[in-house]
């Protein structure tokens, strides 16, 4: 499957070759989005007009794997809940609110074996009317849900933008994402063109993928940092800082 590859790079780019040295043995992370697409997919329930899956999934884990993740476990779930997403828009499932993956342990669990579990968790926000498909349109419950009840699946996109954050007390400035892909770096042909000497001159870039917004790093001397951690790929969510050498861009989403 397409999302099971784009799974593995992404987590691959989140935690670089650290993570690759910690799971030479034990459980590895694509067998966890294995285990995961097949929970979604065994989750599914068909109501009047549309087929529904779990969107809340707890990874039990030996107290050894569970250690190893120790480091890692906030890109690990982020990437596995997008997974779930990927899954659930792959096949136009519906979910009731926001997908979330979480880990813990279990003690009887020997090294090497994990269970999956799922559950049902509505989103606060899904208005009653919404989530029985009465006419009012659902609201989004977070950036990385998949369908909805009477959500529209080719919705308007939500506009997205880059700030500059500066150190010096001067403006900062907004970059408008509006195209399917922007260019960073510090030729003046990029669509955000930084004075950053530590910038390469073709440095990074943000590719929109329907409502979803991904950074890669194009092999940058001085490499790309998303909330401090280097990434070679990564799914974007409201409020992520980027740090290119020594300039700082906010991710904002509006709507």
């Amino acid at each position: 499957m397409a999302f099971l590859r784009d799974f593995e790079r992404r987590i691959e780019g989140a935690v670089e070759g650290l993570f690759a040295r910690a799971f030479r043995s034990g459980v590895q992370p694509v067998e966890l989005g294995k285990r995961l697409v097949r929970a979604v997919e065994d989750s599914r329930q068909v109501g009047v007009s549309r087929v529904y899956v779990d969107n809340v999934y707890t990874i039990e884990l030996s107290p050894g794997d569970r250690e190893r993740f120790a480091d890692y476990e906030h890109a690990l779930t982020s990437e596995l809940a997008a997974l779930v997403v990927d899954t659930a828009r792959e096949n136009d499932w519906a979910m009731m609110g926001p997908a979330r993956v979480e880990l813990e342990t279990d003690e009887v669990l020997s090294e090497g074996r994990f269970r999956v579990v799922s559950r049902v968790e509505a989103s606060e926000q899904q208005p009653v009317a919404a989530a029985r498909g009465w006419g009012q349109e659902p609201v989004a419950a977070g950036p990385a849900t998949a369908m909805l009840p009477g959500e529209v699946r080719r919705r308007p996109r939500a506009p997205a933008s880059l700030t500059l954050l500066t150190l010096t007390g001067a403006a900062s400035q907004t970059y408008p994402l509006d195209d399917s892909e922007v260019s960073i770096g510090r030729s003046e042909q990029s669509g955000i063109a930084l004075a950053d000497p530590g910038v390469s001159r073709n440095h990074a870039r943000i590719i929109r993928e329907g409502d979803d917004f991904i950074i890669e790093d194009l092999r940058s001397t001085n490499g790309t940092e998303v909330n401090g951690q280097p990434i070679r790929r990564r799914r974007l969510a409201d409020g992520d800082v980027l740090k290119l050498a020594n300039s700082t861009l906010q991710f904002r989403r509006e709507g």
